[in-house]
């Protein structure tokens, strides 16, 4: 999969938790930056000077913005599942 498409494109890597899944509820926390794309690896950069590498695994997963309010103005997104012991800072519920 060629990823230098991404390079430097708004990005929004959203980490998702399921808490309930009969019930549907999860707990998401979204990242925003911009894509960087290195040695055949993306990873996220936020403006605060953070990085996150997206799992090889969630990379056919990544998506366009479709407009949903927590995406906010990234251009791409990809929903990341995460352990569910890890706790989130300032989680959105839904």
């Amino acid at each position: 999969m060629n990823l230098d498409y991404y390079e430097g494109r708004k990005f929004c890597v959203v980490f998702v938790k399921v808490l309930d899944q009969a019930a549907g509820k999860m707990q998401l926390r979204p990242i925003y930056g911009r894509a960087s794309v290195e040695r055949g690896k993306l990873s996220l950069m936020s403006p605060e000077g953070g990085s996150f590498t997206v799992p090889h695994t969630a990379l056919p997963n990544i998506l366009p913005n479709d407009g949903t309010d927590i995406l906010k103005d990234c251009e791409y997104y990809v929903l990341v599942k995460t352990d569910p012991g890890i706790e989130f800072e300032d989680p959105d519920y839904i």
